[in-house]
């Protein structure tokens, strides 16, 4: 993969490397010490747009605040994928990034004061991702947010599991349509647009490659979702075929929106982690 050369890449002693983009305080990549690029990134992602405020990343993790898609009255996924965030640390020798940003002038759709914080841990064939939301005003304000993580995966050669079982609202259908859980590992061959309400147990993706742990705190809901052929295609900033490149897989606060009350902090986490084939092979829990 050839990144950007104006993102703000960190690698630890062991290999792992991560790559944001300081436009929309977006991870990019991340790249485990396998050598294993983890996440999704479209090649039509519209830079020149994106540094200019005016579109988002297409792939990667983007940060959606304070609304979740268009359900409410501000731009799909809220206003902070899009604004200048700051880089407040990079030590590669523990592998951690902070990036944060404030409310301002490009926010003001949102009657909220607040500061946010992502903080991305990497080492090994592991990430974690940290989204701290604090009311800096003198008003409550409610939300809702997710990490929109694009994990890069054979679709066709792939399974999630940990879903089995599990109710969810199909959005890939009008209108939205509450379904029973299935007894089988959800693979994708439509379709998916599923929201998950308070899932507790992690879900696991699986492919020909090995297998990759996605666990969360914080956050009550997980969302799947993947365009398809149709929808795909008629979104710009995607390659033909990238669908089947990618699911993603969010940690997710949508059915419960939270509120913060002056001063106060909210925390939710995503965590990742690969297992190898050869480990999966003989018998390893991702």
């Amino acid at each position: 993969m050839t990144l950007p050369s104006h993102l703000t890449t960190l690698q630890t002693p062991d290999g792992a490397r991560i790559a944001v983009s300081l436009h929309g305080g977006h991870l990019c990549a991340w790249r485990s010490a396998d050598g294993v690029e983890r996440l999704f990134l479209s090649d039509r992602t519209r830079w020149n747009d994106v540094i200019a405020g005016i579109a988002s990343i297409r792939g990667g993790i983007p940060i959606v605040f304070p609304q979740f898609a268009g359900m409410g009255p501000l731009p799909k996924h809220g206003l902070v994928r899009t604004v200048r965030w700051t880089l407040l640390e990079a030590t590669p020798e523990t592998g951690l990034m902070r990036l944060g940003v404030t409310d301002s002038a490009a926010t003001a759709q949102f009657d909220g004061r607040f500061s946010l914080e992502i903080q991305l841990r990497f080492s090994g064939l592991q990430l974690s991702i940290d989204l701290i939301i604090t009311n800096t005003g003198e008003q409550p304000f409610a939300f809702t947010a997710a990490l929109h993580s694009y994990l890069a995966t054979p679709i066709d050669t792939t399974r999630i599991d940990g879903l089995q079982g599990q109710p969810y609202l199909d959005c890939a259908v009008e209108p939205r349509t509450p379904c029973g859980g299935t007894d089988t590992a959800l693979t994708v061959t439509q379709e998916v647009d599923r929201i998950y309400a308070a899932l507790a147990t992690p879900v696991t993706l699986t492919n020909p490659m090995g297998a990759l742990s996605v666990r969360q705190s914080g956050f009550e809901d997980v969302v799947v979702w993947n365009p398809w052929a149709e929808k795909a295609a008629a979104l710009p900033d995607l390659m033909p075929h990238d669908e089947r490149q990618f699911v993603c897989i969010e940690a997710a606060l949508i059915h419960h929106p939270h509120t913060l009350l002056p001063g106060q902090s909210w925390q939710g986490q995503q965590q990742l982690c690969a297992t190898p084939h050869f480990a999966t092979a003989q018998g390893a829990t991702p």
